[in-house]
């Protein structure tokens, strides 16, 4: 059997390596191209230079592997497997182990291959770091990505003093454009906004001086100061409206008159800086003595309070729990009334940031609770992760910085995606539907029984006993949906995510999907999750959700977004995968939705088109795969990071043979054709689950649009929908079968008598 296995994967990696009609054994390797230069050539040329990562050798220069130590040359799960199989196994399941390792080192070369072709012509930090995230998900370890890493530190640096400069210009801050200017320099930024920025300070300089200058002479008291400060201003370019105020202060010391009435006015405000003038400009201009006696008293009595009211709005401005206890402390010395303001102010956000203090270090508490749990045990991580993300939610509600819940998000994220992982990456659930009006009229008789709550017995011969990850006979919609939550979450967190339903026309495929009014589907219910999730975190994140929907007839794409748009059919939609290995479908219509309802109503526009079009072609609409692709970009508001998911909603063709569905001419080709791109979804599932060296994606279009939510780090949720009937017997065993392909290795770890399908279960 592993020989066969073995040449079968040979024989798969030699077609999908090879260009159309070729002979060649092996894919050619890719050539990585010289360094470009940035998109934005405004950094300059003594930015760190970014390091071009250097892979592995491939794999096929790396023949001689039999001659290493297979446990030291395996990853820490094939040295498992090795463990597994024992020291006295014979040689061949030894060297099965090799291949696995030897497969898995491929994936991580072509993975640092396309890292490096992003290093190469990277223009942003967030590019660089999207495809450093992808080529982690690979598999690529950590020692291989230092490069980038440095790289992607070095652009953020410059990228951040650019943007320095440009916000202290607009501020006119001379310190803040000091401090920008000093680290443009120090990184060797060339920028016009360092241009800017050095002409924004020597004109805001000398009028910053001069402002100082002002307030200093008004803080002395003595008239002729301020007189040469004015004239300073004046000097500077100060405006009107800043010298005004110094302008009345002055002219006050020429009167005495004006004098006493502003000693009088400066005794009833009890201002510390009117009174210090007003006292001066009295004795000068001859006021009475006692008079200023009187204003002398109560700026004794002022002052300490005036300088202690100072040192509690520096100290809310800092925000620190330091200043703030000492501003409070000088506050009450100076004997402010507890009534003041700023006192009052400056208690309630002490008391805020020690409650900060307190919520950060029962995150920090949970985050070290969570290194210890099992990661292998599903309820042990459900429950570390629960912790978690409870201490994170009331850390972010009091206004713990962003910044110091980094590690703890990225926990919890790593958490959740363990939790999907230990499910199965794809899991499959079967859906047993009711014995139909017809089929009962018929004298149809039902032939499927549940065993237990996941395995299907159809008929009476054991090999027709089925397990999956679930089975519903048939269960609610709340039930089916209840399991997806958690994947909308994942998609919300990042990864990509695919639904679909398999199963032969009239099995319940679209009610289980769409639903009908009252009972709703997958889709529909999966539209308000990710709104619902989406608008729980929305103090934290911004996040943009767009929405595209088509249709694979046969083998052509159609935008049911613009169907029968005579300008539209002109640009036949292509596939195309990026860098990174993203699938874009070029000229695809693509719809931002600010709401669920956006994105239903959309839904229900392509869904319109689509039955329309099946119409015209005399052909019931699942003869045709539907495709509902949804994008969730969500930015971190404090830190600016970004995450792309990407949730795929599949409705597939009806799976029956030619044989059953009788079908001639062109809907006789539309059997085949369904058929086709169903073996071809069959083989990459199959492909992925067994770790073939090359997954045949490119055999059919619909397995290209799912290639990058199927495999990798993607969370992938299959229903197959039977009939009961036992005039479907052979069409309802040929659907599990198929299902069973994907089910047989992937969910090993999950837990035994996982009771979601149940009425009264809750998802993880």
């Amino acid at each position: 059997d592993g020989d066969d296995a073995a040449k079968t994967a040979g024989e798969s990696a030699s077609v999908q390596g090879s260009p159309e009609g070729s002979s060649s054994s092996s894919p050619k390797p890719k050539k990585i191209l010289k360094k470009k230069a940035s998109t934005d050539s405004q950094l300059g040329d003594a930015s760190p230079e970014v390091g071009v990562l250097k892979p592995k050798a491939k794999a096929k220069k790396r023949a001689p592997t039999l001659k290493v130590d297979a446990k030291k040359k395996a990853g820490p799960s094939m040295a498992m497997m090795m463990e597994a199989l024992g020291d006295d196994e014979d040689t061949s399941k030894e060297l099965r182990v090799e291949e696995m390792a030897t497969e898995d080192s491929d994936l991580k070369v072509r993975a640092l291959e396309r890292l490096n072709a992003v290093v190469e012509s990277v223009g942003s930090p967030g590019e660089l770091d999207a495809a450093i995230k992808v080529a982690q998900a690979e598999g690529v370890e950590d020692k291989d990505l230092v490069t980038a890493k440095q790289s992607l530190e070095a652009l953020k640096e410059r990228f951040g003093a650019r943007d320095a400069l440009r916000q202290r210009s607009r501020d006119r801050d001379v310190a803040g454009l000091k401090e920008a200017i000093q680290k443009a320099e120090s990184l060797g930024l060339k920028d016009p906004e360092l241009d800017v920025a050095r002409k924004t300070l020597a004109e805001e300089e000398p009028r910053q001086r001069a402002r100082e200058a002002l307030q200093v002479a008004k803080d002395s008291g003595n008239p002729k100061q301020l007189k040469v400060a004015l004239e300073g201003a004046k000097a500077a370019g100060l405006g009107a409206d800043e010298t005004a105020e110094f302008q009345e202060l002055l002219a006050g010391a020429e009167s005495k008159d004006k004098s006493q009435a502003a000693l009088q006015a400066a005794m009833a405000d009890k201002s510390v800086p009117q009174l210090k003038f007003s006292i001066q400009q009295a004795k000068e201009a001859g006021v009475d003595p006692a008079e200023v006696a009187k204003a002398e008293a109560i700026l004794k009595k002022e002052e300490p309070k005036h300088l202690a009211r100072g040192q509690l709005e520096e100290a809310l401005e800092k925000g620190s729990k330091e200043a703030l206890e000492a501003a409070i402390g000088a506050g009450k010395a100076a004997r402010l009334d507890a009534s003041e303001p700023l006192l009052r102010d400056a208690e309630a956000t002490l008391q805020k940031e020690l409650e900060k203090d307190r919520c950060l270090a029962s995150v920090n508490k949970a985050l070290e609770e969570t290194m210890l749990c099992n990661m292998g045990d599903i309820d042990s991580v459900r429950e570390a992760k629960k912790k978690l993300n409870t201490a994170i939610v009331e850390a972010t509600k009091i206004g713990v910085s962003e910044k110091d819940l980094i590690t703890a998000e990225v926990r919890r994220k790593k958490l959740h995606n363990t939790i999907e992982d230990l499910k199965g990456s794809i899991r499959v659930f079967c859906r047993i539907r009711p014995l139909s009006s017809k089929e009962t009229s018929a004298g149809d008789s039902n032939i499927c029984r549940q065993p237990d709550l996941m395995s299907i017995q159809v008929g009476e011969k054991p090999e027709h006993n089925f397990k999956f990850d679930a089975v519903f006979t048939p269960g609610t919609q709340d039930e089916i949906f209840e399991d997806c939550r958690d994947l909308v979450q994942s998609a919300v967190d990042g990864y990509n995510v695919t639904l679909f339903a398999y199963g032969q026309t009239g099995a319940g495929k679209t009610f289980t999907m769409a639903g009908v009014p009252g009972q709703l589907g997958i889709s529909p219910r999966t539209i308000q999750e990710i709104f619902d999730v989406t608008n729980r975190n929305k103090d934290r994140f911004e996040y943009t959700i767009m929405a595209s929907m088509l249709e694979l007839y046969r083998q052509e794409l159609v935008d049911l977004l613009v169907k029968g748009n005579p300008a539209a059919a002109k640009n036949k939609l292509k596939i195309r995968d990026d860098k990174t290995g993203a699938v874009a479908v070029e000229h695809l219509t693509e719809e931002e939705c600010a709401n669920a309802q956006d994105l239903e109503k959309l839904v229900e526009k392509g869904t319109a088109a689509r039955a329309v079009a099946a119409t015209m072609m005399n052909s019931e609409s699942s003869r045709s795969h539907l495709i509902i692709m949804i994008r969730i970009v969500g930015t971190n508001r404090e830190t600016q990071e970004k995450t792309r998911g990407k949730i795929l909603i599949v409705d597939l063709a009806g799976s029956e043979r030619l044989g059953k569905s009788q079908t001639t001419g062109d809907a006789q080709k539309e059997s085949i054709e369904i058929n086709k791109s169903l073996t071809a979804l069959g083989d990459v599932i199959e492909g992925l689950t067994q770790r073939w060296k090359v997954v045949p994606y490119r055999n059919h279009k619909l397995t290209m649009l799912m290639q990058d939510a199927l495999g990798g780090s993607a969370k992938t949720l299959m229903f197959v929908n039977c009939s009961p009937a036992n005039s479907n017997f052979e069409e309802t065993v040929n659907s599990l079968k198929y299902a069973q392909r994907a089910k047989n290795i992937t969910n090993t770890v999950v837990k035994a008598g996982r009771a979601i399908v149940s009425a009264s279960a809750s998802s993880a």
